[in-house]
């Protein structure tokens, strides 16, 4: 397991940045909509997931799924968040990647990053199972930045070149439990 990262998460950890996590909630809770074929009438809606094709603005959601959606909801209330519809851009970083994944993670307050991944290339899945298309990759040396909550023995993760060099080049779902101990050169959080 990636002890020293979820270690650092929970005694390092540094609060997200209120505008980015409300925008991380917004795309998830949103992400489940569409998917389930919501029709978005906000220029934010239509921007980020289109204009087509719908079913409506009464969508059947699993289960599991308005769940997820009350949950992200009671998260969005308790931050205050009020992400702007009227824009046509969503402050996410890791945009592209988001829209490869089968399951979507649902971001955390506390983030966390590995500064210097000294463990050997690994693969980042659309999902959490190994059967899921691999869409990225961790190299020796990136920066692997942790901001939401596991599931299932994986972690959603983006990497960045390191060196300072913040820009999201890669993520994916990270399974954790079979990466196994990794050391990193440092720890940020």
């Amino acid at each position: 397991m990636l002890k020293p990262a979820v270690a650092c998460l929970a005694l390092c950890a540094a609060p997200a940045a209120a505008g980015d996590f409300c925008h991380d909630l917004w795309y998830t809770r949103n992400a489940i909509m569409d998917r389930a074929g919501y029709c978005f009438g906000s220029a934010l809606g239509q921007a980020v997931f289109g204009t087509g094709p719908c079913i409506g603005k009464s969508v059947s959601l699993t289960p599991q799924d308005q769940q997820r959606v009350a949950q992200i909801q009671g998260m969005e209330r308790d931050m205050s968040c009020r992400v702007n519809t009227k824009q046509h851009h969503l402050d996410l970083d890791d945009l592209h990647i988001r829209r490869l994944l089968s399951d979507l993670p649902i971001p955390d307050e506390i983030q966390g990053a590995c500064l210097g991944w000294m463990g050997p290339a690994t693969a980042l899945h659309a999902g959490h199972s190994e059967a899921s298309p691999v869409i990225g990759q961790i190299l020796p040396d990136d920066t692997v930045s942790y901001s939401h909550w596991p599931d299932a023995g994986w972690t959603y993760v983006t990497t960045s070149a390191g060196h300072g060099d913040w820009r999201v080049k890669s993520g994916g779902w990270l399974n954790y439990e079979k990466a196994g101990e990794v050391p990193c050169r440092d720890f940020a959080g």
